[in-house]
Protein backbone atom coordinates (compact mmCIF):
# COMPACT_ATOMS: atom_id res chain seq x y z
CA UNK A 1 0.00 0.00 0.00
CA UNK A 2 1.53 3.36 -0.65
CA UNK A 3 1.52 6.23 1.13
CA UNK A 4 -0.78 8.50 -0.62
CA UNK A 5 -3.67 5.63 -0.35
CA UNK A 6 -2.62 5.26 3.52
CA UNK A 7 -3.18 9.28 4.07
CA UNK A 8 -6.80 9.21 2.09
CA UNK A 9 -7.80 5.98 3.92
CA UNK A 10 -6.74 8.07 7.54
CA UNK A 11 -8.24 10.89 6.15
CA UNK A 12 -11.39 9.03 5.24
CA UNK A 13 -11.05 7.46 8.44
CA UNK A 14 -10.47 10.43 10.63
CA UNK A 15 -13.72 12.42 8.81
CA UNK A 16 -15.85 9.42 9.51
CA UNK A 17 -15.30 9.06 13.00
CA UNK A 18 -15.51 13.29 13.60
CA UNK A 19 -18.98 13.03 11.81
CA UNK A 20 -19.60 9.95 14.26
CA UNK A 21 -19.13 11.79 17.29
CA UNK A 22 -19.95 15.77 16.46
CA UNK A 23 -23.74 15.12 17.69
CA UNK A 24 -22.08 14.28 21.20
CA UNK A 25 -20.11 17.15 21.05
CA UNK A 26 -22.60 19.60 20.00
CA UNK A 27 -25.31 18.23 22.63
CA UNK A 28 -22.82 17.32 25.57
CA UNK A 29 -23.59 19.10 29.23
CA UNK A 30 -27.01 18.32 29.45
CA UNK A 31 -27.77 20.69 26.20
CA UNK A 32 -31.31 19.71 24.99
CA UNK A 33 -31.70 17.93 22.00
CA UNK A 34 -34.06 20.07 19.45
CA UNK A 35 -37.47 18.79 18.71
CA UNK A 36 -36.50 18.33 15.18
CA UNK A 37 -33.66 16.19 15.48
CA UNK A 38 -35.66 13.67 17.71
CA UNK A 39 -38.34 13.65 14.77
CA UNK A 40 -36.01 13.08 12.78
CA UNK A 41 -34.10 10.28 14.90
CA UNK A 42 -37.74 8.63 14.77
CA UNK A 43 -38.80 8.90 11.44
CA UNK A 44 -35.53 8.73 9.52
CA UNK A 45 -35.14 5.08 9.93
CA UNK A 46 -38.41 4.10 8.74
CA UNK A 47 -38.60 6.30 5.75
CA UNK A 48 -35.05 4.71 4.59
CA UNK A 49 -36.01 1.15 5.11
CA UNK A 50 -39.34 2.12 2.94
CA UNK A 51 -37.12 3.68 0.17
CA UNK A 52 -34.80 0.72 0.25
CA UNK A 53 -37.59 -1.81 -0.05
CA UNK A 54 -39.27 0.46 -3.31
CA UNK A 55 -36.03 0.40 -5.00
CA UNK A 56 -35.54 -2.97 -4.39
CA UNK A 57 -38.32 -4.35 -6.01
CA UNK A 58 -38.01 -1.59 -8.65
CA UNK A 59 -36.38 -3.75 -11.07
CA UNK A 60 -38.04 -6.80 -10.77
CA UNK A 61 -41.28 -5.49 -11.84
CA UNK A 62 -40.45 -5.19 -15.37
CA UNK A 63 -42.62 -6.51 -17.45
CA UNK A 64 -40.16 -8.86 -19.32
CA UNK A 65 -39.48 -12.17 -18.68
CA UNK A 66 -36.14 -11.89 -16.71
CA UNK A 67 -37.38 -8.94 -14.69
CA UNK A 68 -40.35 -10.62 -13.27
CA UNK A 69 -38.89 -14.38 -12.55
CA UNK A 70 -36.79 -12.49 -9.74
CA UNK A 71 -39.73 -10.72 -7.95
CA UNK A 72 -41.94 -14.24 -6.81
CA UNK A 73 -38.19 -15.21 -5.24
CA UNK A 74 -37.37 -11.69 -3.48
CA UNK A 75 -41.41 -11.10 -2.43
CA UNK A 76 -41.10 -14.31 -0.67
CA UNK A 77 -37.41 -13.58 0.90
CA UNK A 78 -39.26 -10.16 2.03
CA UNK A 79 -42.00 -11.69 3.01
CA UNK A 80 -40.06 -14.39 5.30
CA UNK A 81 -37.51 -11.89 6.94
CA UNK A 82 -40.40 -9.32 8.05
CA UNK A 83 -42.55 -12.79 9.62
CA UNK A 84 -39.35 -14.19 11.54
CA UNK A 85 -38.89 -10.16 12.23
CA UNK A 86 -41.99 -9.84 13.81
CA UNK A 87 -41.62 -13.36 16.01
CA UNK A 88 -38.11 -13.91 16.77
CA UNK A 89 -36.93 -10.14 16.64
CA UNK A 90 -33.31 -10.71 15.82
CA UNK A 91 -32.51 -8.45 12.42
CA UNK A 92 -29.55 -10.17 11.72
CA UNK A 93 -31.33 -13.72 11.98
CA UNK A 94 -34.12 -12.51 9.93
CA UNK A 95 -32.10 -10.88 6.87
CA UNK A 96 -29.57 -13.78 7.10
CA UNK A 97 -32.59 -16.04 6.34
CA UNK A 98 -34.07 -14.19 4.01
CA UNK A 99 -31.32 -13.65 1.57
CA UNK A 100 -31.04 -17.12 2.10
CA UNK A 101 -34.04 -18.12 0.81
CA UNK A 102 -33.66 -15.55 -2.17
CA UNK A 103 -30.95 -17.10 -2.98
CA UNK A 104 -32.02 -20.96 -2.74
CA UNK A 105 -35.41 -20.01 -5.19
CA UNK A 106 -33.22 -18.06 -7.68
CA UNK A 107 -31.02 -21.11 -8.09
Amino acid sequence: MTLHIFLMLLLMASIVLFLRFLPFMIFAGGRKVPEIVEYLGKTVTAAAIAMLVVYSFYGSLEFSTEGFSRFLPAAAASLLTVILQYFVKNPLFSIIAGTALFIVLIR
